[in-house]
């Protein structure tokens, strides 16, 4: 599941270091913010837009990781250590090559929770900005040609796609929601882009 935060970046703190563009930017919330379980909106009155920021839903901060994996790192060698102190000096490497493999894998998971989508709903254009691991790409539609899709799974049990596109060009939003939260997304966004601001 995931979590669509409001437009302010508590996760960061510093909203200006990780924009995408110097077009894009983060506004506070306001008095009128709507939300649901997973979905909130911000509407802002300077541009006339709509915004929609998606994020993975990540249980543990990067501090909380690191705390976690030195917790681990302690554990694992005081164990090790005992049984090389008894004369079973095999387990150090072993221990250590687990260690390493739980850190990586740590790593790539935490990482991989810093991605991001905002989708801002202008009177004339939809503006789609993403923020990965070392990326940042930005695209526009025309808000009159653009068309929100969400479209099943051909497989049963493998995730639907929501894409908003025109004109044969599309790019898919919402990649880490689940199946409930991608409806109601599509829907919110179908009428972000239908209403009149």
């Amino acid at each position: 599941m995931a979590i669509i935060f409001n437009l302010y970046c508590t996760a960061f703190g510093r909203c200006g270091s990780i924009c995408p563009s110097a077009r894009f930017r983060f506004l506070p919330v306001a008095p009128d913010v709507t939300r649901s379980h997973v979905v909130a909106t911000y509407f802002d009155d300077d541009d006339c837009s709509r915004r929609f920021l998606i994020r993975p839903n990540c249980s543990l901060r990067w501090r909380e990781v690191v705390r976690f994996y030195l917790g681990m790192v302690a554990v694992t060698f005081g164990i090790a250590a005992v049984f090389a102190l008894q004369g079973a000096w095999l387990v150090l490497p072993f221990a250590g090559l687990e260690m390493a493999v739980l850190g990586g894998a740590l790593y790539a998971v935490a990482r991989r929770g810093y991605r991001w989508q905002v989708i801002s709903v202008h009177t004339d254009r939809i503006e789609i900005a993403e923020h990965g691991t070392g990326q940042q790409r930005l695209e526009t539609f025309q808000r009159a040609w653009a068309r929100i899709h969400l479209q099943p799974a051909a497989i049963q049990g493998h995730p639907s796609r929501l894409t908003i596109g025109s004109h044969g060009h599309r790019v898919e939003i919402g990649g880490c929601l689940n199946e409930d939260d991608k409806k109601y997304l599509a829907h919110e966004l179908s009428l972000a882009v239908r209403s009149n601001f």
